[in-house]
């Protein structure tokens, strides 16, 4: 796993409702913020920090109830209520505009920031972004059953690590390290129950929510600023044809599909991903 840069710094945020883990790398007037997605944390950028950092303030959140930021049980862990959190963030740090790049649940929380505030949103990139299609991962549709979390046992660290592998088109990109980290991550209890929330406040045995697909097409619809679409051919979590859902109501979204890739980009095709971002935030 590729370090961060020696001028990486981890800092909490002070004003936000509940304080925000967060990385800072680099200086300049442009900026970009990072969300992970969901079971994750800043560690999903780990491989991408520092190349962007070169010409570019770049932060990398833990999301409430993620990684190491705060994990209160008075939070409805919405996405909506997560990009209040964020556009609260970059007041903090004196940011009036900024790039914006999401994973999966975090591109659902980059569509709410631009919706809640598209004056302040310069891009957005969605890197396998749910909020597309109903089509969710069969493992979270079950862990939505009421008795779910009651009765099916906590993973071992093996069956941690299958599950996560499956992420990726070839899982030997999937570090030990990095499963590790995760896995120390997702057992207090306080993070079991953010997840639960999370998932709970989006998808249902069916699938992504039909109220909540809804009202994220309605969001995509209205995005006008510059957007990048990304995705992994071989994506088993959100299927590639999302990519083209997402470009349909984007017209002017530029695309960009990844053989031989999962639903992580950024960390199974490090340098091309990073490349391809620098290139779009320079031009937008």
């Amino acid at each position: 796993m590729h370090t961060m840069g020696s001028d990486t710094v981890l800092q909490t945020s002070r004003s936000t409702r509940f304080p925000i883990r967060y990385i800072r790398a680099g200086e300049g007037d442009d900026a970009v913020l990072l969300i992970h997605g969901l079971g994750c944390s800043s560690l999903e950028w780990s491989e991408n920090i520092a190349f962007l950092a070169r010409t570019r303030t770049v932060i990398a959140v833990d999301l409430i109830g993620f990684g190491a930021s705060e994990k209160p049980a008075g939070f409805d862990y919405l996405a909506r209520s997560q990009a209040q959190q964020l556009l609260a963030l970059m007041d903090e740090l004196r940011i009036p505009r900024v790039h914006v790049a999401g994973n999966s649940f975090g591109g659902k929380v980059a569509i709410e920031m631009t919706d809640l505030a598209a004056h302040r949103i310069q891009s957005v990139t969605l890197v396998a972004s749910a909020g597309a299609g109903r089509e969710a991962p069969l493992s979270m549709r079950i862990s939505t059953l009421p008795w779910a979390w009651k009765f099916l046992p906590a993973p071992t660290f093996s069956q941690f690590r299958q599950g996560w592998q499956g992420a990726f088109h070839d899982p030997e990109k999937l570090s030990e390290d990095r499963v590790r980290q995760k896995f120390e991550d997702a057992q207090p209890p306080e993070a079991q129950r953010s997840h639960r929330l999370t998932l709970a406040g989006q998808i249902n045995f069916w699938g992504f929510k039909s109220a909540d697909l809804e009202s994220l097409e309605r969001m995509t619809r209205a995005i006008r600023c510059k957007t990048l679409i990304v995705w992994g051919r071989q994506d088993r979590f959100l299927p590639v044809a999302h990519a083209q859902i997402f470009q349909e109501r984007i017209p002017h979204a530029a695309v960009k599909i990844f053989e031989d890739c999962g639903h992580a980009p950024q960390i199974e095709r490090p340098e091309e991903f990073n490349q391809l971002l620098e290139d779009f935030l320079s031009t937008a």
